[in-house]
């Protein structure tokens, strides 16, 4: 194989992955979507959060697959998100929340799109993991 096949190579895998922005994979809302997530509640919510935790501090929302950190009382950023749809559009409906309540949430640079891996994966590589012995040191609970 020649060197210039191989740069072209490395020039198609950069800009598919170093390049696209965080922004640019979130997908548009719907107007419900956009009402939904302007709804006091949510805006309530996203101001507590920052008001709450102190700047530098981390805050993990595993249902959505989002963590963020806080910079200050109107400010956070997210430093990571796994590349799922579902991901992706609970980020764009908080982006939402914070743009209606006047907060800022940065993205790019700062995200890190994390790889995905379903339940199901997961569930399979832990049945190929062997236990080991257990010790007669080990605590056990007697079930009657």
């Amino acid at each position: 194989m020649s060197s210039t096949t191989n740069e072209v190579e490395l020039e198609q895998y950069d800009t598919t992955s170093q390049t696209i922005s965080i922004a640019d994979r979130l997908p548009e809302l719907s107007n419900e979507a956009i009402v939904d997530a302007s709804e006091d509640e949510h805006v309530e919510w996203a101001q507590g959060m920052l008001q709450h935790y102190s700047p530098g501090s981390i805050h993990e929302m595993s249902s959505s697959g989002i963590t963020l950190q806080i910079i200050s009382e109107d400010t956070a950023r997210c430093i990571s998100i796994y590349n799922h749809g579902h991901c992706l559009f609970m980020l764009r409906m908080l982006i939402q929340t914070f743009e209606h309540a006047d907060l800022t949430l940065e993205l790019d640079p700062h995200t890190v799109l994390r790889p995905y891996e379903a339940p199901e994966e997961q569930e399979q590589e832990q049945e190929h993991v062997t236990p080991q012995a257990a010790s007669s040191n080990d605590f056990a609970i007697e079930v009657v």
